[in-house]
């Protein structure tokens, strides 16, 4: 109810009781009055405007203060993300950028809707009074530092991203690497067993050169493992875990070096003891007379068997070192 409509409204209340006489002038006084509100009316029009000015400015002044306070907190986020993404696992580095991103977007548009205010509210042109050019200033500064921190955030988020799909490369060469190196050194533990005949020494060469050719296959998969770890943002847990399964690693390898060195010697020496013994009898079956008496040098007899002696001892020699 507007100030002319109680004014009337507490006439009427009045009339009920006062004289005839005084209600002519009540009359007379409210008709006045009313010609004095249209001034009023006028002035209150403007003065609505005035305080809708006001108000539209000082939510403008309000926003631009909360993003202000804001802005500080969120490139802290960043930074705290970034400096201890080392002890975070990638999935999780990606939510909290991700998270940050919505909250940016957020104040996005609030600044948009802060940027068509500025320019409904506040002059435009060169020449701008000094109070508004500050309001102006601080908008640009304002949106600038968010439109940048945007960038870093989908940019390090980006990165992250990558993180996961470089992450689960590492753990698959990991996983596949590290039940083979247990494996490893359980047979390493065990060691070779000790052949009887040259077939089984022939056997158990397959079977290291196997395990030989194993290593270096195993190596690929952790050099492919510790290649994708690398890419990431942050590495230094999967370094560590490179660097401890590479030692590890390297005592394999040296045990099978070893055992490649040490069967094929005594594969070779006994497959020399072998071809020695085979031309020994082929010779001996050999060299008769037609009369059956035997024409065999004795001294080649002692040479050879004082060699398939040595050629022996070697080969069982070479067979206790196993």
């Amino acid at each position: 109810m507007g100030l002319f409509q109680q004014i009337q409204h507490n006439v009427e209340v009045m009339s009920l009781t006062i004289p005839e006489d005084k209600k002519k002038i009540i009359v007379k006084e409210v008709a006045a009055l009313q010609e004095k509100l249209v001034v009023v009316e006028q002035y209150k029009e403007k003065v609505d405007i005035i305080d809708k000015f006001c108000n539209d400015l000082k939510a403008f002044d309000g926003n631009l203060k909360t993003v202000d306070a804001w802005m500080m907190g969120a490139t802290k986020e960043l930074e705290e993300i970034k400096n201890a993404s080392d002890k975070m696992a990638p999935e999780d580095r990606v939510a909290r950028t991700m998270d940050l991103q919505e909250d940016i977007a957020a104040k996005v548009v609030i600044i948009k809707a802060n940027i068509e205010t500025e320019l409904a509210l506040l002059p435009q042109g060169e020449k701008v009074p000094q109070d508004a050019q500050e309001h102006k200033d601080e908008l640009n500064r304002i949106t600038k530092y968010v439109t940048d921190l945007q960038n870093k955030v989908k940019k390090e988020c980006d990165n992250f991203s990558e993180d996961v799909k470089y992450w689960a490369e590492y753990k698959t060469g990991i996983k596949e690497f590290t039940p083979w190196l247990v494996s490893a050194e359980s047979s390493f533990t065990e060691g070779l067993a000790k052949p009887a005949s040259l077939g089984e020494a022939q056997a158990l060469s397959e079977k290291v050169h196997g395990f030989e050719k194993s290593c270096a296959d195993h190596l690929k998969v952790l050099d492919a493992a510790n290649e994708a770890a690398i890419r990431m943002t942050t590495h230094k847990d999967a370094d560590a875990e490179v660097i401890a399964l590479k030692e590890r690693y390297a005592k394999i390898k040296a045990v099978a070096d070893n055992w490649v060195k040490k069967v094929d010697t005594l594969v070779k020496e006994w497959a020399l003891l072998d071809n020695t013994v085979t031309e020994l009898n082929a010779w001996v079956a050999k060299d008769k007379t037609s009369e059956g008496e035997n024409q065999f040098s004795l001294e080649k007899m002692e040479s050879t068997l004082g060699e398939l002696k040595t050629i022996f001892k070697e080969k069982e020699k070479l067979v206790e070192q196993l």
